[in-house]
Parts: C-alpha cells; sequence; structure tokens
C-alpha cells in the first residue's frame, strides 16, 4: 500500500492538529478604553488637590465629618475653594489612575479607603508618590475625629504634603 492511498477520517485530523501548521501572525484585537463617567466633586479645585472619600448614606460627608475636614483644611491653610472632595462610593469601578484621568490634581489625600480599593500599594499615613501624584492615605474622618493619635499621624503627613 502506497501513502497516496492512505484516507484518513477529518475528524482524526482535527484531533491530530489542534494548531496550524504554519504559525500565523497574531494580531492584537482593538484596545478598549473604559469609558470613564464625569465625576462630580465638592469644591473648585483651584490648588489641583484631590480629597477622596467613601460614604455610602449620603452624597459627600455629614456636618460632623464635614466640620472636621473644613478644620484641617483651615489648618493646612486651605479651604473648599482649593480642593475637590469627591465620593467614590458613586464611582466604584474607578483605579488612582481613572481618577487622575477625570480630575485635574497633583496632590491626593485618601481618607478611608483602603489602597487596593484604587489598584495601588500604599501604606497609611506615608507619603508615596503615584503616577506623578503625591498621595497620602488615611483612615476615615469618623474614626479620625474620635482618635486623638491618628489625628497626629494624619497631621504629620499633612504637613509633609503641603510643606507646612
Amino acid at each position: 500500500m502506497s501513502l497516496s492511498a492512505v484516507q484518513l477520517d477529518p475528524y482524526l485530523l482535527a484531533k491530530m492538529y489542534t494548531q496550524p501548521i504554519i504559525p500565523e501572525e497574531k494580531q492584537a484585537g482593538p484596545v478598549v478604553q473604559k469609558e470613564l463617567p464625569k465625576v462630580k466633586y465638592l469644591g473648585e479645585n483651584q490648588k489641583n488637590i484631590l480629597l477622596l472619600i467613601q460614604n455610602e448614606n449620603e452624597a459627600y460627608l455629614n456636618e460632623e465629618s464635614f466640620n472636621l475636614l473644613t478644620n484641617i483644611l483651615n489648618a493646612c491653610k486651605l479651604g473648599m475653594q482649593d480642593v475637590a472632595l469627591a465620593n467614590v462610593a458613586h464611582y466604584t469601578a474607578l483605579t488612582l489612575a481613572d481618577w487622575q484621568k477625570v480630575v485635574n490634581f497633583q496632590r491626593v489625600v485618601i481618607f478611608g479607603i483602603a489602597p487596593d480599593q484604587l489598584a495601588v500599594e500604599a501604606p497609611v499615613y506615608q507619603l508615596v508618590t503615584i503616577n506623578n501624584v503625591t498621595a497620602i492615605f488615611s483612615h476615615d474622618l469618623t474614626f479620625i475625629g474620635s482618635d486623638k493619635t491618628l489625628k497626629g499621624r494624619l497631621w504629620m503627613g499633612l504637613q509633609k504634603l503641603f510643606n507646612l
């Protein structure tokens, strides 16, 4: 029997050759960019400082936490006109890199949000530079308001962040 007389079942051939015999060039599929929402924030962001909070119950902060925040800003010689206060509870899918695309900022203070939730790694109360932005992660304002030690740690970090 000659080889030209051999007949193979197409099903058997398909099982034998699961990949192409001649490699073809693989073309990358189109890069799909995530559509970013238009972010609403409180303040005018005149000094390009972003404050991120997470509060599922309210638009931004309750009165007590807002008063604490304004006291912190006053101590840093800042006001609400200088910052953008955004609630990540309304934009849970955004990473810190996404925030950089939707809000113009060079410094960010993050209250009560785990770094991995924003797709970054960072210690609490220490300045870190992430994508050319200086950031400090802190506990939630509610915890800070009731703990003098946490207030002190935050204050030390803010002094470095704002060169006070």
